[in-house]
């Protein structure tokens, strides 16, 4: 049994020890990417005066504020396992090595700057891109149709500066494209008296009209 334990550590936990140690190298890049593009919108145009910035919650989540809308990025802590019925994990590439179904994630969420700024803990957030990391460094992009039709197929795409570059700038542009709608008048006729004290969202419900996710393969996974 003891052998067993001292296998398990020198293979899958050495494996999600590494992978997580390359999360954060990568999460950390991201931050950098995020420093640089709102560095470069604040000396841009005629927007100098618009809240632009980054700031850095924990080692583990940080915010990009924009305009309106804020992204939030959150790494997770746990590395995880993509099971072997799912799509994904049966496409050669993942299928014929299991280590590479392990995956760190970078998860990525679109709140109105408003909710954070003011507290409004009934406003949504969604999410607008979830982003699973491998050990060879290559990583499984979900969320906007619109940032992951941009970005090849897992055994292709390598990190970079560039695709990371790619990532932010069509993050921020799937956001601000993203407008609010204004709530029915008949679904704000009523209010009690705590939402008026704290001026909560239910008063006013502003919600994006909605991302056109994607959350599966572009294409069918060839089992072969």
């Amino acid at each position: 049994m003891l052998a067993e334990i001292i296998e398990k550590l020198e293979t899958t936990t050495k494996l999600k020890h590494d992978l997580f140690n390359q999360l954060v190298m990568y999460f950390d890049n991201l931050e950098k990417t995020c420093r640089e593009v709102a560095s470069e919108l604040e000396n841009a145009g005629n927007i100098k005066n618009m809240p632009i910035r980054v700031e850095k919650v924990n080692d583990y989540e940080f915010l990009f504020r924009i305009g309106g809308d804020v992204l939030i990025f959150m790494m997770q802590s746990n590395i995880v396992r993509i099971p072997d019925e799912a799509y994904i994990s049966k496409t050669k590439y993942l299928k014929n090595d299991v280590s590479l179904r392990y995956f760190g994630q970078v998860l990525i969420y679109n709140f109105l700057a408003d909710t954070i700024t003011y507290g409004r803990l009934e406003d949504p957030g969604y999410l607008i891109s979830r982003v699973l990391l491998n050990r060879e460094n290559k990583f499984f992009l979900e969320g906007d149709r619109k940032i992951v039709f941009g970005f090849p197929e897992l055994k292709e795409n390598i990190v970079s500066k560039e695709k990371n570059r790619q990532l932010i700038e069509g993050l921020i542009l799937s956001a601000l494209n993203n407008d609010l709608i204004a709530p029915n008048f008949h679904d704000i006729m009523m209010i009690n008296y705590h939402q008026k004290l704290e001026h909560t969202s239910s008063m006013g419900n502003p919600q994006k009209i909605g991302f056109d996710m994607f959350a599966k393969n572009r294409e069918t996974p060839n089992p072969q």
